[in-house]
């Protein structure tokens, strides 16, 4: 087999490798790209069998059926490379008498390829980690708030509309900001309104925007407005409860529509936000009082999440205090630890403010305080007086010859205290029945035991 002078002139030219074997796999010819490419002198390689040198080259499959290979991808064991191929028969007087291929280094491409699903492999575990960080703020010992935060992790993956419940100063915003982190939504924007904050004369240009000159005072080139400012992300509508039944209807008809337009606007604008809904308000009495609409409730109430609130969630008091004072040493620039006696006095109290007093309550005392430890002075007064007052209850006399007055009025009131329990389905429901306080409740069933 001998190649015209002028076709060898092209194929020095070329910058692919070549490779030219006869019938019999016979090397007959390789390029000068190929020799600088792959590291392999021509004479090393040129009049030996292709068949002895590389097995299991797919060039040999085109001898045998004569059939082209176009854009094939195989690994030389001889070069240890990946290489991209076209691989074509020669005919000569409609007889196959070799085949030629031209071959690209593609090694470094599949280098880079291995290189990105490390980076893929790297950036998932780095993403399970920071979904672990994200809820390691609500880590709880107590069942409920476990029961709570589950739900959440399990939801914050999806796009259904979630309703928190919980008293005032619970966390809700920081539920609403963890499962915000922990959706595919984790790159756009976490916006939080407060709903009861916003006048009803200024409801609809906050939430929608306002175009230019739509109303006496607007601001030149118009405003966006809050839904806008969510597009894409997570949109966290707190204090819900707190709306006129005149707003409600205005937030319905968006949601419903997923469709809203600028005050003083006609172009509807197209709202992509995961909603998530706040509120410490009980929305099935306002419903049943006309307070709250039906349809509305019902649009947000998808998925409720109960937050327990502190007192019912003492024992993790321990990790609510280390998180809060881990945070408050990088602020304030030094650390301070609590002394048994003062940790006993935020166990007994029953922090009406819920985490958000208790966070309050540790930036004072670190503020002031010049030691690096906490003593029961540096507690608030209303903390220190509330304990005072217990003590005082806990020490009241036991008369001669029988329990006496004070005796018997502590006796029956455990007993009502007791069968309202009984009875009741919840703890808010025995309060009900008792008519005495939320706070008097709790400091009673310390008192006596039944907790």
């Amino acid at each position: 087999m001998k190649l015209a002078n002028h076709l060898l002139s092209i194929l020095e030219s070329l910058h692919d490798a070549v490779l030219v074997i006869a019938r019999d796999s016979t090397i007959v010819y390789i390029n000068n790209a190929y020799s600088v490419q792959f590291g392999v002198p021509a004479d090393k390689l040129i009049g030996r069998k292709l068949s002895k040198v590389e097995p299991k080259a797919r060039i040999h499959d085109v001898l045998k059926n004569g059939q082209p290979l176009i854009n094939d991808y195989s690994y030389l064991h001889s070069l240890n490379i990946h290489v991209f191929a076209n691989i074509t028969p020669l005919i000569e007087n409609g007889e196959l008498i070799g085949a030629v291929a031209i071959m690209k280094d593609i090694s470094e491409f599949y280098a880079l390829q291995d290189e990105l699903e490390r980076y893929k492999t790297y950036s998932t575990r780095l993403e399970e980690q920071l979904h672990n960080k994200i809820f390691e703020m609500l880590e709880s010992h107590v069942p409920v708030m476990r029961q709570a935060v589950h739900i959440a992790r399990q939801v914050a993956e999806s796009e259904a509309t979630i309703m928190l419940y919980g008293e005032t100063g619970v966390g809700k915003e920081v539920f609403a900001r963890a499962i915000h982190e922990a959706s595919p939504r984790r790159d756009r924007e976490f916006v939080a309104i407060n709903m009861a904050s916003l006048p009803e004369s200024l409801f609809e240009s906050e939430l929608f925007g306002f175009e230019d000159g739509s109303f006496t005072g607007s601001r030149k080139g118009g405003k966006k407005g809050l839904l806008e400012l969510a597009e894409g992300g997570t949109l966290f509508l707190d204090e819900i409860g707190e709306l006129s039944l005149f707003l409600q209807a205005k937030l319905l008809r968006v949601l419903q529509e997923r469709l809203f337009r600028r005050v003083g606007g006609t172009n509807p604008v197209p709202l992509n936000v995961r909603i998530i809904g706040a509120t410490n308000r009980n929305l099935n009495k306002m419903m049943e009082t006309g307070a709250f609409r039906n349809d509305l409730y019902y649009r947000l109430h998808v998925v409720p999440i109960h937050i327990p609130p502190l007192r019912e969630r003492k024992p993790d008091l321990p990790l609510l205090i280390h998180t809060i004072m881990g945070d408050l040493s990088m602020k304030y620039g030094k650390h301070i630890t609590l002394t048994q006696e003062v940790y006993e006095m935020f166990e007994q109290y029953d922090w009406p403010g819920n985490v958000r007093e208790l966070g309050n309550v540790l930036e004072r005392m670190t503020a002031i305080c010049p030691r690096s430890y906490f003593v029961p002075d540096d507690v608030p007064e209303s903390i220190r007086q509330e304990r005072e007052a217990e003590k005082m209850e806990d020490t009241t006399p036991i008369y001669e010859g029988g329990i006496g007055l004070p005796g018997a009025i502590e006796q029956t009131e455990k007993e009502m205290i007791i069968e309202a329990l009984r009875v009741s389905r919840t703890k808010t429901a025995a309060i009900e029945r008792l008519g005495i306080s939320r706070k008097a409740f709790y400091q009673k069933l310390k008192k006596y035991g039944l907790l």
